[in-house]
């Protein structure tokens, strides 16, 4: 079971913006800019910031074989997750659902973190995304 992780189109734009931020201070200062150099002038939460950094970071695969030593064979990482009765599925799932849930739409989003993890009625979502964007879902 391998594949791609996909990153969303937004965090591929700010990972862009981020670059050439970094490409520009680097250039006039001859320092690394910081995160909160980067939070002023992208005006947006350092929390969407790390994000996109950690996007950029190159992922290591669950069922990639570990170095053997001595008389040991090669273990895959997931064979060194704990795993209790059906644990593994768990962790699966939530990394499909986490992943399904990075690839929607801002307000998507929203309604599926306010309604299923933040046990939110729907009126309410419905109300509390009126006062964020001025409509309804």
């Amino acid at each position: 079971m391998t594949g791609i992780i996909k990153v969303s189109r937004g965090i591929k734009e700010l990972n862009m913006k981020i670059n050439k931020l970094e490409e520009e201070h680097l250039r006039k200062t001859g320092e690394n800019i910081t995160l909160k150099e980067l939070e002023e002038k992208l005006g947006i939460d350092k929390a969407e910031i790390a994000v996109a950094l950690e996007a950029r970071n190159p992922v290591e695969s669950i069922y990639k074989e570990e170095g053997k030593t001595g008389d040991e064979k090669n273990i895959k990482l997931i064979n060194k997750i704990p795993v209790g009765e059906n644990e593994e599925n768990t962790i699966i799932n939530k990394l499909t659902v986490n992943q399904l849930i990075n690839d929607l739409e801002n307000k998507e989003k929203q309604i599926i973190v306010l309604r299923f993890y933040k046990n939110k009625t729907q009126s309410e979502v419905g109300k509390i995304l009126r006062n964020i964007t001025g409509t309804s879902i």
